[in-house]
């Protein structure tokens, strides 16, 4: 049996002739300081959160400074809210020695190399291509002819593959056919090891060119190489899919004759329908390892993200484990073919995590997400006009510099604003639009403050003694409205029962609401006319001098 070939250096994009491209050795200080090749702009946030591996924070109990080193050396997150409270004022007393023990642990973890990352990722992807087969062509493995046909199917897309890619290459020129043996021996090394110092071959490749299709100007050039980069990827995790045995012939065979063989051969290469299944159970478990150990290597930048995100109102170890969460995301959405560096990626799925964790626990009174956003974005350009005016900006002011207002609007106004002339109709309805917008949004920023709120340093009064009650009755229109009862009662009191009865419920003397003559009718089970009758004799009684006169003071 044939060993695998040795993966070689990458070649360069050069037309032609095939050549290896220069690879440029990058030490493992650069490894560690993030300083792996790749196509994202993102590279110095990298540097900034993963420092040389010599000076890679090594977390253990004995140190001592380790909370109180999220102080002032730390950037402060672009989030502009204005309580925001210094770390030094924190009350870390309940999470102190879980997070000490939790981050000894992690710091114990070996860090990834980009190959590394690249290796496990690819594992990742091809126990999701591989359930999609499944899942498309019905997952009943009890049934031997349905294994086999999953697997014809994978023999099929490694053929296309590599038939499309000549094809295309040949007829355009656009980039250089890979190396198909060392790509079949790379992927068949994927289901080894992964942590070794070898260079990918296939990272490699796919990084020069997705590098080369970011730098071209031209448009439909950039899109043919994005597609066959894809295609590439695609072999790559076909050739990982197949069994050992069948791809170890493919590559005798591709050394022996410089192709592959037909697909006719290649399926009568298949082995036995329990080498087959037991193949697809390693392929799920290598999926898991892989999944554990990005994860693993990746928990301490999760802390350091997290770490500046305290003061906020939300424990270390919540931010810790809402960061967690957003890394399990960027594990199950990364894509190794395009060229990033993992901890890039996911560091904008930690953040993003951990940001609408705060947004949701953070308030008293809970904001959507998406507008937490937008009241930081307002909150920064505020921030920038009150130096450039002088005096807290208008929502107007706000308008025009901010996305609400089109930028072909914002120029309208401020030249008509220079020049002293008049803004045109739609335009000023629309920064009127604008405006109340912000407004909305300015005002849905501001914080509740509790009425039970303590005001003092003797905690003897609330700040709801001090704020004005409209509802409340003065004193002295309390003290007359008292009085008046009780000369409504003492008068009715020389009338007869049924009498005061009556008054009481016409006036809605008992409950507030005057009732009519039927509802009282009913009540007493008499007709109106005689419940009008005892209400006009009732109030002859109370009109005379000797019963009103106490009566009348009230009334002016």
């Amino acid at each position: 049996m044939t060993e695998p070939v040795k993966p070689s250096k990458p070649k360069s994009p050069s037309s032609g002739k095939k050549s290896t491209a220069p690879r440029k050795k990058r030490t493992k200080a650069e490894i560690g300081n993030g300083k792996a090749d790749s196509i994202s702009e993102s590279i110095e946030l990298e540097e900034e959160l993963l420092p040389d591996e010599s000076e890679q924070e090594v977390f253990t109990p004995e140190d001592s400074d380790l909370l109180d080193s999220v102080e002032s050396d730390e950037e402060e997150p672009s989030d502009d809210s204005s309580d925001f409270i210094g770390p030094s004022n924190l009350n870390l007393e309940l999470s102190e020695d879980p997070v000490r023990l939790y981050l000894k642990e992690i710091g114990q973890i070996d860090l990834l190399t980009a190959e590394s990352e690249f290796r496990l990722a690819t594992r990742n992807e091809a126990k999701k291509r591989l359930d999609w087969l499944l899942e498309r062509d019905g997952e009943n493995l009890a049934e031997d002819g349905q294994i086999q046909v999953l697997f014809c199917q994978i023999m099929k897309d490694l053929l296309e593959s590599y038939k499309n890619l000549q094809a295309f290459c040949q007829a355009n020129q656009v980039l250089e056919l890979p190396d198909f043996a060392l790509v079949l021996a790379e992927a068949q090394a994927l289901r080894e090891q992964w942590k070794t110092d070898e260079p990918s071959y296939m990272r490699d490749y796919l990084s020069t060119y997705w590098k080369e299709s970011e730098r071209t100007q031209d448009v439909i050039r950039s899109e043919l190489v994005s597609g066959l980069i894809q295609e590439i990827y695609a072999f790559f995790l076909a050739a990982y899919l197949l069994p050992e045995e069948t791809a170890l012939y493919l590559l005798d065979f591709l050394n022996s004759k410089g192709s592959f063989p037909t697909e006719r051969t290649c399926i009568g290469h298949l082995p036995d329908i329990p080498v087959l299944k037991k193949n697809i159970q390693t392929i799920n478990d290598l999926s898991e390892d892989a999944t554990q150990a990005l994860i693993k290597a990746n928990l301490r930048l999760v802390v350091s993200v997290a770490k500046r995100y305290l003061g906020r109102g939300i424990s270390l170890l919540d931010l810790i484990q809402e960061g967690n969460l957003g890394l399990l995301r960027a594990v199950s959405k990364f894509d190794p073919a395009r060229g990033f560096k993992f901890s890039t990626y996911a560091t904008w799925w930690i953040r993003q995590s951990i940001s609408r964790h705060i947004a949701e626990q953070a308030r008293t009174i809970r904001i959507p997400v998406h507008l937490f956003e937008s009241i930081s974005k307002l909150l920064r350009i505020q921030r920038s006009l009150v130096q450039k005016l002088g005096r807290d900006p208008g929502p107007e002011d706000l308008a025009l510099e901010s996305d609400f207002l089109a930028e072909e609007d914002r120029v309208k106004i401020k030249r008509a604003q220079k020049n002293g002339t008049a803004i045109g109709a739609d335009v000023q309805a629309r920064w009127d639009a604008a405006s109340m917008k912000i407004q909305r949004i300015m005002k849905s920023a501001e914080e509740p403050v509790s009425l039970e709120r303590p005001i003092g340093d003797e905690d003897s009064s609330q700040l709801g003694d001090f704020i004005e009650d409209y509802d409340a009755i003065e004193p002295m229109d309390a003290a007359a409205k008292e009085m008046l009862r009780d000369q409504v009662q003492s008068a009715l009191g020389a009338l007869s029962e049924r009498e005061r009865q009556v008054l009481e419920l016409r006036f809605g003397l008992i409950d507030g609401k005057d009732h009519t003559l039927e509802e009282v009718s009913n009540y007493f089970n008499v007709t109106r006319e005689r419940i009008r009758q005892i209400e006009a004799k009732a109030l002859r009684k109370l009109r005379h001098p000797t019963r009103s006169r106490n009566l009348r003071d009230y009334f002016g």
